[in-house]
């Protein structure tokens, strides 16, 4: 994380990380995604999740006190278990500023971001702790690659 204080204007990006505490039922994860993306459109918050075998990866981007508050609130929230924050910065501008919420679940997709192409072999999101370099790597990959597209088009 930036050792940079932030003030509640500033435009963040956070990422993390979480365990799944329940199995999601596709109708359940449809269900959180829908009152996400009303919230998340609500409090001007942006991002994208992943979910890879019931751990999640999620970003969000927003003012520093709105997507502060909005972790704290998922943290404390009892479907996630191992909630670790991998980076949290100041950012110019979003980097999913058109999706109040993004979100993929096809692993074969997933699997293939730039960056855990290599990661997965018996690893879970949870894994990324620490390896700030390759959080980059994908969330660069993700931005301007077919994945978002895909997502975008609502084929994930």
């Amino acid at each position: 994380m930036s050792s940079d204080v932030l003030d509640s204007s500033d435009l963040v990006q956070l990422v993390y990380v979480s365990a799944a505490t329940v199995a999601f039922s596709d109708d359940q994860l449809d269900h959180l995604l829908e009152v996400a993306r009303h919230n998340n459109a609500a409090l001007d918050v942006t991002g994208v999740l992943l979910l890879r075998e019931g751990t999640f990866f999620q970003v969000l981007e927003g003012y520093s006190d709105v997507v502060q508050d909005l972790y704290d609130k998922i943290a404390l929230d009892q479907r996630h278990g191992k909630v670790l924050v991998l980076t949290k910065r100041s950012i110019e501008e979003r980097n999913f500023g058109d999706w109040s919420m993004g979100f993929v679940r096809d692993q074969r997709v997933i699997n293939e971001l730039p960056g855990f192409v290599d990661f997965f072999s018996g690893r879970t999101f949870l894994d990324l702790a620490g390896d700030s370099r390759r959080v980059e790597q994908t969330l660069d990959g993700f931005r301007r690659g077919r994945w978002r597209r895909q997502v975008a088009d609502g084929i994930c």
